[in-house]
């Protein structure tokens, strides 16, 4: 006997006592129900809350609380059903045994390599993982079986949650231990992506001493309007930037193989370059080429990834210099988590760049002085949030390329006030910071579905939790130590160095009292549950992870974290092997979403 979120072609609006009625009819004391009518009850007033306020005022007048919106109602429906039989509405994998078999497989030849032009080729990388195939198995069943939405158990919920999760060790040595990711899908196909990579570098210092140094590689990407953009910047983004610091670390005379290592400045304009140049050949030089050649069977291919659009997250990590470099295109963000004179901090190495940053408002104005609608209501031309981002044509290209593309292909209306394109960039901001391995610091990349659930300091105190249950660094004293258990459910204390006022504050506001979750091998899973636990609540989880998409997207955003660890791991060496973490790796390397 069982609960269900049950789908009608209209809204129905309980009242509180309607519901309690309900509820007190079909729960007896015989029966073991997976959700009691004060669950019910409160699941309806927590998704009463997700509703716009004009609305929820409107509903308010009429003493009326909305059980659920956009054509899913809560009943109590007295059915009895298996539950391994369950309707399968949002795909789930078929178990965990999809993990892959050889735990310490190394992914690629551990050969050593090097930079020999600009033109690196695909060999010469070291590592590489990113996501390259994440499709929804069962989409059929999502028009066969529209009849009810069940509330997920723990299981369940563990399958869902890990589904996409990825850990590997990384033992070379070089400063860097261990990066875990994860992904949780809202839409369908998920729209975020992501990817790594890892080369090897001969290098001559400034002291003429030869060495090598890794190039890491991390990148997160947020796509909107589609998957297709953020799939390009997957399987593309990191090349640009490796073959552009190809042409800036220039070969030493007689030494084809050894490369003088540039200034920071040159460094960050070859980043930039990177992202530009691939940028001008999704909205440019494709669409250039399909209206040249007027192939409609290459309209899909070459258009979509221009139309849609995706923010870009890259970390540049230099294992020699130790200097990390985030580059930001869009309202990903970057966190550096790090121990220092007995205190943990949390430090923004990103800026949000939305309508809402007053340094991005004025940096429009000034190159759009004659239109004051450019920036209305937080968004450019009063529709797209993010000021930077890849793709996106409709805020780049003139108005009567775009005409065109839409009477011979197919396109989208212009925006509104649409005059003197371009608005929006790919090109990043970029910082550079010194790691200190010895600080137990970490980097945590990751799409904004992340930042509107937990703020800075609560996403570095629950990697410093699971750290210190990982036996990673040890528990730190507090406050809370001279309550015994009491204190052991809480965060630790973090200070946000940060001084930022115009990144987004998170939307959801934590009623746990600061309690958390602590069951994951994975970090990233682990800050992906806690999201969506509003404050440690396992109930919470499984009732926002129980609504498939799309209406999943009312309450929350396709989730994409990548947990990277700095340390000094003397068992490791330079010819070390990158090896997957079984223990944190469910649903493996292999599952992504298609390409075109």
């Amino acid at each position: 006997m069982s609960y269900v979120l049950s789908t009608k072609p209209k809204l129905l609006y309980l009242t509180n006592k309607q519901l309690q009625t309900i509820s007190k009819r079909l729960i007896t004391s015989t029966t073991k129900s997976s959700i009691s009518s004060s669950k019910l009850l409160n699941l309806s007033k927590y998704l009463f809350k997700s509703i716009p306020k004009n609305e929820q005022q409107q509903y308010q007048k009429q003493g009326k609380n909305v059980a659920l919106v956009s054509g899913i109602i809560i009943i109590g429906s007295y059915i009895a059903f298996n539950q391994s039989n369950y309707y399968n509405l949002d795909t789930l994998p078929s178990s965990q045994s999809s993990t892959s078999s050889s735990s310490n497989q190394l992914l690629t030849s551990n050969t050593s390599s090097t930079i020999t032009s600009p033109k690196l080729l695909e060999d010469k990388k070291l590592f590489s993982t990113s996501t390259s195939s994440m499709h929804q198995k069962n989409s059929i069943s999502h028009q066969q079986h529209k009849e009810g939405i069940f509330l997920l158990n723990d299981e369940q919920v563990d399958t869902k949650l890990r589904q996409f999760e990825e850990s590997y060790n990384v033992n070379r040595g070089k400063g860097v231990t261990r990066y875990d990711i994860c992904q949780l899908p809202s839409n369908s196909p998920i729209e975020d992506d992501r990817a790594e990579e890892i080369i090897q570098v001969p290098i001559l210092q400034d002291n003429n001493i030869k060495t090598t140094t890794d190039w890491m590689f991390f990148g997160v990407f947020d796509g909107h309007g589609g998957w297709t953009t953020s799939s390009k910047l997957r399987d593309q983004l990191i090349n640009y930037v490796i073959n552009e610091l190809g042409t800036i670390y220039k070969p030493v005379q007689g030494e084809e193989n050894l490369r003088y290592v540039p200034n920071s400045a040159t460094i960050d304009q070859a980043i930039k370059n990177g992202f530009l140049k691939l940028d001008h050949e999704i909205v440019n030089k494709n669409i250039e080429k399909l209206l040249t050649d007027n192939n409609k069977a290459k309209a899909a291919e070459l258009l979509m990834p221009a139309l849609s659009g995706s923010c870009a997250l890259l970390s540049f990590y230099d294992t020699n210099s130790k200097m990390l470099k985030v580059a930001v295109t869009g309202d990903s963000r970057a966190i550096l988590g790090s121990f220092k004179d007995n205190q943990w901090t949390a430090k923004q190495l990103s800026i949000d760049q939305t309508g809402a940053n007053p340094t991005e408002v004025a940096r429009i104005i000034s190159e759009h002085p004659d239109e004051p609608k450019v920036i209305r209501n937080g968004r450019v031309l009063g529709s797209l949030e993010p000021t930077r981002a890849f793709g996106d044509c409709r805020y780049k290209l003139p108005a009567s390329i775009q005409e065109r593309i839409y009477k011979q292909f197919f396109g989208k209306r212009l925006p509104n006030h649409l005059k003197s394109p371009p608005y929006v960039t790919a090109e990043p901001v970029i910082t550079t910071t010194k790691i200190n391995p010895d600080n137990n610091e970490f980097l945590v990349l990751a799409s904004d579905g992340l930042y509107e659930m937990l703020t800075n300091e609560e996403i570095v105190g629950l990697v410093v939790k699971w750290m210190e249950r990982e036996k990673m660094v040890k528990p730190q004293k507090s406050f809370w130590n001279f309550f015994g258990k009491v204190g052991e459910n809480k965060l630790p204390e973090v200070e946000d160095i940060t001084m930022d006022k115009a990144s987004k504050k998170p939307f959801r506001k934590s009623t746990g009292g600061g309690s958390f979750l602590l069951q994951d091998k994975n970090v990233s899973t682990h800050l992906i549950r806690n999201a969506l636990s509003n404050g440690g609540s396992k109930e919470q989880t499984s009732m926002i992870i129980s609504i498939p998409n799309p209406v999943s997207r009312r309450y929350r955003d396709d989730l994409t974290v990548t947990v990277v660890f700095f340390g000094n791991d003397i068992a490791s060496d330079e010819n070390g092997k990158l090896e997957i973490n079984s223990n944190a790796t469910a649903g493996g390397p292999d599952a992504s979403k298609p390409k075109l």
